[in-house]
């Protein structure tokens, strides 16, 4: 945060001596506003322009938060079950704040080149369970893998990704509209957000799980296609508009 804070700083003041030295009537002259709707979810920026060839984006998105809850076996050690079965609840959901830096090579094209970053929580799926496991349960069963409660019964398995994620795209439209009030823009491109990693109660701890801990085939499958999930893209469209 601290870093990127410092790269926020010194970008708008190379960019406020640019405006001054040639082009400074458009420096932070118009507010705009918009919303958005894509694979990002729902969005909200706010923005400004810092010359003719450059704009400044602040806002938010956010997914929907998608709820399943399932029937699974509980695990009284040793794999044993007992045909016990608990409720447990995934949630997937995804917020992320967004500092963004528009670039039009071509001065009053649409045409631009977007950098920044993605800043938000780092659960992306949660799992828990529901109800309290009955007395002497170790944990819960998914598919073939124990997952531990902790000191209070409570199962924790999570799917994690970093909290920083720098953005890279490309996009049309002006950020604040300069000849009409409104407009619609479209972006896409990739937010980094590493390796996703999957953590779980263990040993009354809450700790990330490797592949090389399951000798498993579907979990070395599952582990293969989570490696490669480094990337989230990002498609949306959205209306703009020029508060003045």
């Amino acid at each position: 945060m601290k870093r990127l804070s410092i790269l926020v700083t010194l970008l708008l003041a190379l960019l406020s001596q640019h405006a001054n030295a040639q082009d400074d009537k458009y420096l932070f002259n118009h507010l705009g506003a918009d919303v958005s709707l894509g694979l990002e979810g729902l969005g909200f920026e706010l923005a400004v322009p810092a010359t003719n060839w450059a704009a400044v984006r602040l806002g938010m998105s956010f997914l929907p938060q998608a709820t399943y809850s399932q029937k699974v076996d509980v695990d009284f050690g040793n794999n044993t079950t007992s045909n016990t079965e608990v409720e447990i609840e995934g949630k997937l959901k995804k917020t992320d704040f967004k500092i963004l830096f528009d670039f039009y090579p071509i001065p009053r094209h649409s045409f631009r080149l977007t950098a920044g970053a993605y800043i938000g929580s780092k659960d992306l799926v949660t799992v828990n369970n529901k109800e309290p496991l009955p007395p002497l349960a170790m944990g819960i069963l998914l598919g073939d893998y124990e997952v531990r409660s902790d000191m209070n019964g409570k199962v924790n398995a999570d799917i994690k990704v970093n909290s920083f994620k720098p953005y890279l795209g490309v996009g049309f439209g002006r950020a604040v509209p300069s000849k009409y009030r409104l407009s619609f823009n479209f972006d896409a491109g990739v937010q980094f957000w590493g390796t996703p990693g999957v953590w779980i109660t263990r040993n009354s701890t809450y700790q990330k799980l490797e592949k090389d801990n399951i000798d498993n085939d579907d979990s070395d499958k599952f582990f293969d296609v989570l490696s490669k999930m480094t990337v989230y893209p990002v498609i949306s469209l959205r209306l703009n508009g020029r508060i003045f």
